[in-house]
């Protein structure tokens, strides 16, 4: 018994020495009181009490704030979608009155700033050929043009022909007066692939997209340091010059070069469709920095002769196949000019195609242009590169019998020029060239 004893005595001396750790754990990781705590949830009752007064009226105003702003431009952009606000009269009309031609608002501002028609009528009674870029003058009374000879064609005279041109500076004198441009119609690169790919800007430097609310939608021109050259059809619904821009000087539709528009001309607003007048001229609010990959095509001489055959070129950022999408990167493609007889044929047109238009592509199809290509450029070279036609309707994109069909130019010279040179701002500048020239008279 003493060693059962003994026995347990050193059990219960060997359990209260493990067991003892366990305790010191626990008393060590127990938490211990704040020195204050009393103070510490005075503090943290203050908070809340000041956020309850001051935080949540200031967050609940700005909520308030944000939701009136929201609902607000939400209601502005729904009215005007379907009203516009008439300033002088504070008055509402229909979004549909506007640009109808018809001023429903007192002031007329529901006509201000839409797409403006110009009829083209006979106008300046001289034009160029192209012997040697030659001046013609026509006689008002006959209607007979003739060459502008260098007998007694002295400075007085050479001023006035270049003025009424569009020209500012001094001819000299000569024996047959020539003006010419010194800037438009000159590419960095020339195209090397006869049919269709991608393109290079500084091959088609003139080349410009129209995008209306920030979306592409036709191709165009510069002809001009301010001037662009389209196909009126790009405006038949959307008339309001603010929703146009102009972007130009890279073969990608994000183009960062952005020029807001300031005027359109076309020569009938209201036309039907296909059309003879599907042509318009757009003014730039600031005109271009002339760049390698930014300047003006030519336009053509009124003689320019093409007769069927003839090598173009086409460009745009249009649809690459029918019911496709646009294309990110310029486009190009070489076609050739088609006899109108042939494009008027009973498997093709049927008549459609009259003399203001030109058709060019492949007769066995597949090379062609289509949506938005629309005003784009088809283009000739002849030393400097004219601008020829500009892309306007057709049946199916590529389609066999069916080539491109394209407003004619040439027919719409006269009307271009006077445009180009008649506004009250004071800058004489001809419509194919506003900025260096020569102007100089050769034999």
């Amino acid at each position: 018994m003493p060693a059962l004893k003994i026995l347990l005595a050193q059990f219960i001396r060997w359990r209260r020495i493990l067991h003892a750790p366990e305790v010191c754990l626990s008393v060590c990781l127990s938490p211990s009181p704040p020195p204050d705590a009393s103070a510490g949830h005075e503090a943290q009752t203050g908070r809340q009490s000041a956020w309850k007064r001051v935080g949540i009226p200031v967050l609940a105003a700005v909520l308030i704030v944000a939701v009136l702003v929201a609902t607000t431009f939400l209601i502005k952009a729904a009215v005007e979608s379907h009203y516009f606000f008439c300033g002088s009269s504070f008055q509402f009309v229909s979004r549909q009155l506007r640009c109808d031609g018809q001023a429903d608002c007192a002031g007329g501002e529901d006509e201000a700033r839409c797409v403006q028609r110009v009829p083209n009528t006979p106008g300046l009674g001289v034009r160029l050929s192209r012997r040697n870029s030659s001046l013609q003058v026509q006689d008002r009374g006959t209607g007979a043009w003739a060459w502008a000879c260098h007998d007694g064609f002295d400075n007085v005279l050479a001023t006035a022909a270049c003025g009424q041109m569009g020209y500012s500076r001094q001819c000299l004198s000569g024996f047959i007066v020539s003006l010419s441009c010194s800037i438009c119609g000159n590419n960095h690169r020339s195209p090397r692939v006869v049919g269709g790919g991608p393109a290079s800007i500084e091959t088609w430097p003139w080349q410009a997209s129209l995008q209306h609310k920030g979306q592409h939608a036709c191709g165009g021109s510069f002809i001009g340091l301010q001037w662009v050259l389209t196909a009126a059809h790009c405006f038949r619904n959307h008339q309001e010059i603010d929703d146009w821009l102009v972007t130009g000087g890279s073969e990608t539709l994000s183009a960062t070069h952005r020029i807001p528009v300031e005027k359109v001309f076309v020569v009938d607003i209201k036309h039907l469709f296909p059309k003879d007048e599907d042509i318009a001229l757009v003014k730039l609010q600031n005109p271009l920095d002339v760049t390698e990959s930014m300047k003006p095509i030519c336009l053509p001489f009124f003689d320019e002769e093409l007769v069927p055959g003839t090598l173009l070129w086409v460009t745009g950022w249009g649809y690459t196949s029918q019911n496709g999408k646009l294309s990110k990167v310029l486009q190009q493609a070489a076609v050739e000019l088609i006899d109108s007889s042939v494009c008027n044929a009973a498997d093709a047109y049927r008549g459609e195609v009259t003399e203001k238009m030109l058709c060019a592509g492949r007769q066995q199809g597949k090379t062609d242009t289509c949506q938005g290509d629309s005003g784009g450029p088809l283009m000739y070279e002849q030393g400097k590169w004219h601008v020829v036609g500009l892309v306007s309707w057709g049946h199916g994109c590529g389609s066999p019998n069916t080539p491109g069909v394209y407003t004619k130019v040439q027919n719409y010279l006269d009307w271009i020029y006077k445009l180009g040179g008649g506004f009250k701002d004071g800058s004489a500048r001809r419509a194919c060239c506003a900025g260096p020239f020569s102007c100089q008279t050769k034999q």
